[in-house]
């Protein structure tokens, strides 16, 4: 694709691509089960309420819908890279070639859960994206959004040391992604004010990846990334 923004984004598939690193059906399932994946509140949320009207926004992989799929009454993907919109796909899964910065490319309130994992921060405008999630969500619907958070431990040692925190990847230099690609950064007070901002409530924040239980314990501090459940009001 010649468009710049296309190109931002495509480059990020392309290297996973080089790297061998695209999940498979096998990955995906696997993350969920752990229990500590970035969908595996959603997986769990869809298993307990099957026949879903699902939008997955930035889709990542195919495998997801393989995977998450099967639970649901229809599936929807959302990707500005073509490849990331495979053609195995089950017959209740619709692709949607569209760039995310502009308006989200389907109807109001037309579905019951929105998962966005690790997705707006590429996007250029926050509010912009809060407020399309609110739009395609039903009254009563939830949204599972993945995002990294810049108040993490970690990133706040990098910073008393005098170096860059990243919230991407550690190699983000040698990938010439500055920060992976990541254009803004994320908190859980202000994630809480720009949901609460388009008429949504974060109901739940969900740890990522190891030491869970001591991530609990105080997710602003210790969650690099968290998965927050936001919910629209049913009234």
């Amino acid at each position: 694709m010649a468009d710049a923004a296309a190109r931002f984004y495509e480059r990020n598939y392309e290297w996973h691509a080089a790297q061998g690193s695209v999940e498979t059906d096998a990955d995906v399932l696997a993350a969920m089960q752990a229990g500590n994946g970035r969908y595996s509140q959603a997986w769990r949320y869809l298993q307990a309420n099957p026949g879903r009207d699902v939008l997955e926004l930035g889709c990542g992989s195919p495998a997801l819908a393989r995977v998450i799929g099967p639970l649901t009454a229809s599936y929807t993907m959302v990707d500005i890279v073509a490849a990331r919109l495979g053609e195995d796909l089950p017959a209740n899964v619709r692709t949607i070639q569209a760039n995310l910065d502009n308006d989200f490319p389907v109807e109001s309130a037309a579905f019951d859960v929105v998962q966005a994992m690790m997705v707006f921060e590429h996007l250029y405008d926050p509010f912009h994206s809060f407020a399309e999630l609110a739009r395609v969500m039903r009254p009563g619907g939830r949204a599972f959004v993945n995002l990294p958070n810049i108040a993490s431990i970690r990133c706040r040692l990098a910073l008393l040391l005098g170096n860059l925190p990243y919230t991407s990847v550690p190699n983000w230099f040698e990938r010439r992604e500055w920060d992976g690609n990541h254009l803004h950064f994320f908190t859980v007070a202000a994630v809480e004010r720009i949901a609460a901002h388009v008429g949504l409530s974060v109901t739940g924040l969900h740890p990522v990846g190891r030491y869970t239980a001591l991530k609990r314990l105080r997710p602003q501090l210790f969650c690099h990334e968290i998965t927050f459940v936001l919910v629209k009001p049913a009234g």
